[in-house]
């Protein structure tokens, strides 16, 4: 096992608030929230407020598009986590079925 059953359980918790917390920064910036504004990759001078528009549109596109991609990662460590759970959680039963080994003599 990669590590011990508290550290998958903390990865699980970790994992699963940031695929939360993505997928919802990810649909702020999708429907081009005001507040997100400051957070925008865009230079500081515009020659028209059209073309601040057009700049800030794609880069509300193209933030949230990575917002998506980066919680979809952390859905894999979801995964990841449960597996190694699982997998701890068979061991355990297991080692812990029979009891103590029986020595036959």
């Amino acid at each position: 096992m990669v590590c011990g059953r508290k550290c998958c359980l903390f990865c699980l918790f970790m994992s699963s608030w940031g695929f939360l917390m993505l997928n919802l920064l990810g649909i702020f910036f999708y429907i081009k929230s005001l507040n997100l504004l400051e957070a925008l990759p865009l230079p500081h001078n515009f020659r028209s407020p059209e073309e601040f528009k057009e700049q800030a549109d794609a880069a509300y596109l193209k933030v949230s598009i990575r917002c998506f991609v980066a919680a979809v990662v952390y859905l894999g460590f979801v995964f990841m986590s449960i597996v190694f759970i699982r997998r701890d959680i068979k061991r355990r039963k297991r080692l812990y079925k029979g009891g103590a080994p029986r020595h036959r003599h």
